[in-house]
């Protein structure tokens, strides 16, 4: 990959290059997502462990990857993103296997902790190469291309494990995780690599694992994703208190909504602005956010699953976005690294803190809760006289 094309210059976005991350993206988060459905009933399951034993496996992940993603961000700027690709990828064959061994909570728990670290490690070389292959008035675009890849991953991946599991059990579903991220690893080895040697930060340049430009959009970002950690945990109860037939239909719609939007609107961040964008889209998560909580109802939370997931749609790419913005190469995976972790920060506070809310009012107080949260950071964005009102102003054109 010559130092054009890693820089992003190139006008064209649809490379074969960007094809090929996109690709080694989605098969890894297939298998990555084959691991939602079963790992509760797997701990549940043979491995007979409580609500508490089931909390610490599923959290586990987290940990590991919150801990690790600044160091990722660091490696990709040092030692490129292919690497940071085919080390993920290989991370992931590991634990995938590990879970045919896995016969205890605690061994299943060492499993869980290499998954959070494997999808530190590809998650940020992934989304630092989408940045570097994109020209500069189309990363929104590339950014929504590729997270699509990962939630195609993500929904894909349960319906497998679900077929393999009735028709084999667990065991089908480590070893088809297993073999699927084999071909992860075989697709990110074919990959180029999108940071040339030259462009890389040297170790003495190095500063600390936080990057500053990272801290105010990761905030952004936690704002966004705090309504997701509550919209899935809670939505399930809430619909059994509320008798429904299930929330599977709501669970579809959103993804649908977040999938369908990102590709048939790919180019909106560069052409309204990441930051107007992404301002307006935490405006539509905390208005679905409120609709689901004022109106907790079936009606209610068919129209605010459709407005939050619409605002989810817009608001990971057009934050990303605008971080990594008059960033030079050598410093894009640091920045990405720093923006997304706090996704797992959101994603392990949300739950805990809104649960214990819940537990004094009830299921729709989380949804007002998590309203509120995204209104301040559409706040930020949006209202006059902030700092990022020049980015506000930046489009395409």
């Amino acid at each position: 990959m010559s130092g054009a094309a890693g820089g992003g210059r190139d006008e064209r976005l649809l490379t074969p290059a960007f094809l090929g991350v996109s690709a080694s993206v989605l098969v890894f988060f297939v298998a990555s997502g084959m691991f939602l459905p079963a790992t509760p009933r797997f701990t549940a399951g043979p491995l007979g462990g409580d609500d508490l034993a089931v909390g610490l496996v599923v959290g586990s992940f987290s940990i590991s990857s919150l801990l690790l993603r600044p160091f990722a961000g660091r490696w990709a700027d040092q030692r490129g993103r292919r690497v940071m690709l085919i080390v993920g990828a290989a991370l992931q064959v590991a634990a995938s296997a590990g879970h045919l061994v896995a016969d205890s909570v605690a061994l299943l728990v060492a499993m869980r902790l290499l998954l959070g670290a494997s999808e530190a490690v590809f998650f940020v070389g992934g989304m630092a190469a989408a940045t570097d292959l994109a020209p500069e008035r189309r990363r929104g675009e590339a950014i929504s291309l590729i997270s699509t890849s990962l939630y195609l991953g993500v929904a894909i991946g349960p319906i497998l494990a679900e077929w393999l599991y009735g028709a084999s059990g667990y065991p089908a579903v480590w070893i088809a995780a297993t073999v699927i991220s084999i071909a992860a690893v075989a697709i990110s080895w074919l990959a180029p690599e999108t940071l040339p040697p030259a462009e890389r930060r040297k170790p003495e340049a190095t500063t600390g694992l936080i990057h500053r430009r990272g801290i105010v959009p990761g905030l952004l970002v936690l704002c966004g994703a705090w309504g997701m950690g509550a919209y899935f945990a809670f939505l399930p109860l809430l619909g059994d208190e509320l008798g429904l037939d299930g929330v599977g239909g709501y669970l579809a719609a959103f993804a649908l909504v977040v999938i369908g939007l990102r590709i048939a609107f790919a180019r909106l961040p560069d052409q309204l602005g990441p930051g107007r964008l992404s301002g307006t889209a935490l405006v539509l998560s905390a208005t679905g956010m409120a609709l689901a909580g004022l109106f907790p109802s079936e009606l209610g939370l068919w129209i605010g699953t459709v407005v939050f997931g619409t605002g989810v749609a817009f608001t990971f790419p057009a934050i990303v976005a605008l971080s990594v913005i008059g960033v030079p190469p050598d410093e894009r995976g640091a920045v990405v690294g720093t923006t997304t972790l706090f996704i797992d920060v959101a994603f392990g506070l949300s739950p805990a803190l809104l649960g214990l809310l819940a537990g004094v009012t009830g299921y729709p107080a989380t949804f007002l809760v998590s309203g509120v949260v995204a209104a301040i950071g559409a706040g930020w964005l949006l209202l006059p006289g902030r700092a990022w009102a020049r980015s506000r102003a930046l489009s395409a054109g």
